[in-house]
């Protein structure tokens, strides 16, 4: 009896992970088009305040540069999420053969997950030295730990998600199934 509710809720346990993942992916597009139309926003505000009113904020170019660092590393961990990335196409190309092409796959993209976690890590201990610090951003006198924390924040994420892609493509290498690129994995 016991066997037999594990079995059944195995796909319950799927099912609700994937609702998770689904919501999370949502949560980050948003997030992501949420700060960009608000960057834009200041942006004209600034602008407008600058040449009509000849009046500009002070604080404005400092939070749009640590938002922008927010912005590339978000949009990044997206681009791995859909495979749009860009990338040299010219040896799969070439090279007739799933197994070396997914074989390349899997060197490639868990050598760029590892990479992504080394970077992760300077980018937490780069952060909790300014912190350690105290060491204040110039105009809005915040911590400014806070505008480095992207860094190793979503560098984690596209460490996670390169190396998840690189299991997909070790395991169809091992199923011996066609190659094929982009965001169908």
């Amino acid at each position: 009896m016991r066997g037999c509710a594990a079995v059944g809720a195995r796909p319950l346990i799927l099912h609700v992970m994937q609702r998770i993942l689904k919501a999370l992916n949502s949560v980050e597009e948003w997030t992501l088009v949420l700060v960009m139309l608000g960057l834009a926003f200041l942006s004209f505000l600034q602008v407008f305040c600058r040449y009509v009113l000849q009046f500009s904020f002070t604080w404005m170019e400092e939070l749009g540069r640590y938002l922008g660092v927010f912005i590339a590393f978000l949009g990044a961990s997206l681009g791995v999420k859909y495979a749009s990335h860009f990338s040299m196409d010219l040896i799969y190309e070439r090279v007739s053969s799933d197994r070396f092409r997914h074989g390349l796959k899997v060197v490639i993209n868990i050598a760029s997950g590892l990479m992504f976690f080394v970077i992760a890590w300077y980018g937490w201990e780069q952060a909790m030295k300014l912190r350690h610090f105290g060491v204040l951003t110039s105009a809005l006198q915040l911590p400014k730990y806070w505008a480095y924390l992207p860094i190793p924040f979503f560098s984690t994420i596209m460490g996670i998600r390169f190396i998840n892609l690189g299991i997909k493509h070790a395991i169809r290498l091992v199923r011996g199934e066609p190659f094929r690129m982009g965001a169908e994995l």
